[in-house]
């Protein structure tokens, strides 16, 4: 994931000791976002479009105040300017990483971020005004191959930033459902000509990110970086610790879709996951801590429990006669709590 502009690891990289078992990376971690800077200023899309709720010049003048606020924030470590532009998941999970980072590093060498080549898909005049940018992050010399998708929702007291998922490595704008010019919003349980609702995804979703679910259900999912890693950690850590996951839709976080050319729909919503490692122990002491976090310091030789949020960002098809599937884009994620002895 993108991070402010140092390197700090928020992942879950943990190791449990009595032979050293790694507790690899789970696919999407991230501390707070790379926020952009000035560096490549964003460009809206010249195609001519209807009546929007939020034309592109405003679209590229919020996500331009972003970019330079968001870097001021990072620099600064600064809750009270995060929450100027910030709103949602996307302020808890960056608040948790600005606080570890402090614990961990007095200081930072600060380098600022930007976005360029940003497109802007907004829903018809007359709705909710949100808007969704797809963009590359950028920090010279480098350039993000995979887009990043930004959502911003207009409130009482301004714009906020409420989604930041990033493509999964390997994608490209171009195998990122096409989302019409007058597209519509969908709400949370409008599953009207949909394989299932964006409500519905988030709860059968949430069940088979920790290995739950009916067999059904989770043949209504492709392959995702997110599940197939998570799997893996619970396998591989099985030998040392009992795992116990949990995760369900984080409903006080709201969620965003939009219709898609195909008939299919576009969703960003957020889950919440939990998961307590109880040490299991033998004739060598074990214990479990996590690398690279303020939040969690130390060892564990009894169990170490973390809380983290993702953010995801899924094309839900059409409902056919054939059989389909929902395919995750997109993710951004971050350790919110955690607690051990």
């Amino acid at each position: 994931m993108r991070r402010y502009g140092w390197t700090i690891s928020a992942v879950m990289a943990g190791c449990l000791l009595a032979g050293c078992s790694a507790l690899p990376a789970l696919p999407g971690m991230g501390g707070a976002k790379a926020d952009p800077a000035a560096t490549g200023t964003p460009t809206a899309s010249s195609t001519p479009t209807p009546a929007r709720a939020v034309s592109d010049q405003e679209a590229t003048s919020v996500l331009a105040d972003y970019v330079k606020r968001n870097n001021a924030a990072n620099k600064a470590r600064s809750d009270e300017l995060l929450a100027g532009y910030e709103g949602g998941s996307s302020f808890t999970i960056d608040k948790a990483s600005y606080a570890s980072s402090r614990i961990l590093r007095k200081t930072i060498k600060y380098q600022p971020f930007g976005y360029t080549n940003a497109a802007f898909h907004t829903p018809a005049a007359g709705q909710e005004p949100w808007f969704l940018a797809t963009a590359h992050w950028q920090r010279k010399p480098t350039t993000a191959k995979e887009p990043t998708y930004l959502l911003f929702a207009r409130q009482a007291d301004g714009w906020r930033q409420m989604y930041s998922p990033d493509a999964f490595d390997g994608t490209t704008t171009d195998e990122l459902p096409a989302i019409a010019a007058d597209a519509s919003a969908v709400g949370p349980t409008d599953g009207t000509g949909l394989l299932m609702s964006p409500a519905d995804f988030a709860k059968k979703y949430a069940s088979h990110m920790v290995g739950k679910g009916t067999a059904a259900d989770k043949s209504l999912f492709a392959a995702d970086s997110i599940t197939t890693g998570a799997a893996k950690t619970r396998q591989r850590m099985n030998q040392y610790a009992r795992i116990t996951s949990t995760a369900r839709p984080a409903t006080r976080y709201p969620s965003y879709t939009l219709r898609t050319t195909d008939g299919g729909a576009l969703t960003f919503t957020t889950i919440e996951r939990t998961i307590r490692y109880d040490v299991r122990q033998g004739p060598e002491r074990n214990y479990v801590f996590q690398k690279d976090s303020g939040i969690l310091r130390g060892k564990y030789y009894t169990y170490m429990k973390i809380t983290d949020l993702f953010q995801v960002a899924a094309h839900i098809p059409p409902k056919s006669g054939k059989p389909d599937q929902v395919k995750v884009l997109a993710n951004y994620s971050g350790l919110v709590a955690g607690s051990g002895r």
